[in-house]
């Protein structure tokens, strides 16, 4: 008589992280190609076009941070972003802190299992992928995380890497918290900062003579949003 066939055995994080790594590369770098994004390292991909470079990471957390977050070293937060050209042409692979617009993106799991600080108290993040220590649920973080890049995170870098929209949304929006299913967008600079109103003059200046004729007027600066 033959006996039941044995389940699929868990499979294991090893303390490096690869297992991560190749789990998002499985199911996000396809996409990403098919977009046009053209230079990887990691997890981390580039992608050149007229105003900008066109960015996507999905990083990890050292343990120090993972303990703040209450997540495990294995859990990722997933951002997109644009680097303007007109701020340096020779500009090739920007990194996450360089960038002009970036957007966190927004998970869709629910994953009440966080213990920021050690708390047994446990809480959600919405910006956060938490992998379990044994990658149990590796699968459907990765998945999840490719599916929030396409529904949020692409249409984000496809809006502001067009000058004249990104220059409209510096003068009508400020910066948002990311959300279940919506991302988080992280304008530059406060309204009126320094940071403001250089990126407005500059990128600005791609479609108007006079950027700061509107920039003098904008909603954001009345408070609107």
């Amino acid at each position: 008589m033959l006996g039941r066939r044995p389940s699929k055995p868990t499979v294991a994080v090893p303390p490096d992280g690869r297992v991560v790594g190749r789990a998002l590369q499985e199911k996000v770098r396809p996409l990403l190609k098919s977009a046009g994004f053209d230079q990887f390292a990691g997890r981390q991909a580039w992608r050149r076009s007229e105003h900008t470079i066109d960015y996507v990471t999905f990083r990890s957390f050292t343990s120090y941070t993972a303990h703040g977050v209450g997540c495990t070293t294995y859990s990722f937060t997933g951002e997109v972003g644009v680097f303007y050209l007109c701020f340096d042409p020779d500009k090739e692979r920007p990194k996450d802190y360089e960038l002009t617009f970036t957007a966190t993106l927004g998970k869709t799991l629910r994953q009440p299992v966080f213990h920021p600080y050690g708390s047994p108290t446990t809480t959600d993040r919405p910006d956060v992928w938490y992998v379990m220590e044994d990658g149990r649920n590796l699968e459907d973080c990765a998945r999840d995380a490719a599916t929030c890049l396409m529904s949020q995170g692409l249409p984000f870098i496809d809006r502001f890497r067009d000058p004249g929209t990104a220059f409209d949304a510096l003068l009508n929006e400020t910066s948002t918290r990311p959300e279940f299913g919506t991302s988080g967008v992280h304008m530059p600079g406060n309204p009126d900062s320094p940071r403001w109103r250089e990126v407005g003059v500059a990128i600005g200046h791609l479609t108007l003579d006079d950027p700061r004729t509107p920039m003098r007027t904008a909603p954001v600066l009345r408070g609107g949003s």
